[in-house]
């Protein structure tokens, strides 16, 4: 049981991260480098608020964490565009633009880690496993997010328009929908994934600047063995690759979690090139 609370608990930690990455990609083409120092901000400005109370932090973490994602995408992404960058220079910008980010954490938060208190306290017994509220709260507020973000996209002309600008974006232009609008629109819903991402991992680990690079391979691995761009993917990545770090941690060799990582994602990309829910117009931008 405590295998499966550790992965499950891992993959709520990653599933809004991947989910974020992947939006970016399949909407504008663009791999978001800069996605662990955005979560380290959210995680690290969470707890330099958390005295005015865990829901006003929170609320004030994820304004915050949209508001770097905007200013990213107007600074980092458009001016480069309109100069007709190509992806890999636009991803380049991406990573640019969360290394400042990362400077900014470290001056205005400090370079230590950053940790915010169990939003609910206490342990609970499950099948002779005493766990902790506080991660069956995550995993439960990572699942509630996760089917918010699927009636979004699955259920709403925003999200059908979303999938069209994904899928064609000249030939949405062509029927009057203004792509640019729905690529910042993607870029906002990020910046809630990787503010979400940054809560989770900071109630139940901690946030420094230099945990930032693990948090982007993570993610990036997750969202590859999921198949980048698929949303449905982001859960099925951050689940492998968790459950790869759990069963590591749980046989006692902690510490080589970057190995395993390697591991999991060249095992999945032997059998499945393109990841496990993977496009054949996906892997053709890859």
């Amino acid at each position: 049981m405590s295998l499966i609370i550790a992965t499950l608990s891992g993959a709520a930690v990653l599933v809004p991260l991947v989910v974020a990455m992947n939006l970016l990609f399949r909407v504008s083409g663009v791999a978001n480098f800069g996605a662990g120092h955005f979560t380290v901000f959210a995680g690290s400005f969470a707890a330099y608020f958390a005295s005015l109370g865990a829901f006003t932090s929170a609320l004030l973490t994820v304004l915050a964490t949209v508001v770097a994602s905007v200013v990213a995408y107007f600074t980092a992404i458009l001016p480069a565009r309109r100069a007709n960058v190509a992806p890999i220079g636009l991803t380049i910008s991406t990573l640019g633009f969360g290394l400042v980010l990362g400077w900014l954490t470290h001056e205005i938060f400090g370079g230590a880690a950053h940790n915010i208190e169990p939003w609910v306290g206490g342990t609970v017994e499950i099948l002779g496993t005493r766990v902790s509220v506080q991660r069956l709260v995550v995993i439960g507020a990572a699942a509630v997010l996760l089917f918010c973000l699927y009636l979004i996209f699955d259920r709403t002309l925003i999200g059908r328009t979303l999938a069209a600008v994904a899928q064609d974006s000249e030939l949405a232009e062509m029927y009057g929908v203004r792509s640019r609008k729905f690529e910042l629109l993607a870029w906002v819903v990020g910046g809630v994934g990787l503010a979400a991402g940054g809560l989770f991992q900071a109630s139940l680990a901690s946030v420094s600047v230099d945990t930032a690079p693990i948090l982007l391979v993570n993610t990036f691995v997750a969202a590859v063995i999921g198949g980048l761009g698929s949303l449905a993917g982001s859960v099925a990545g951050a689940v492998v690759l968790s459950a790869g770090i759990a069963v590591t941690t749980e046989i006692g060799f902690g510490g080589k979690e970057s190995v395993v990582v390697l591991l999991v994602l060249a095992a999945v990309l032997v059998v499945r090139p393109r990841g496990l829910f993977g496009s054949g117009a996906i892997g053709e931008r890859v």
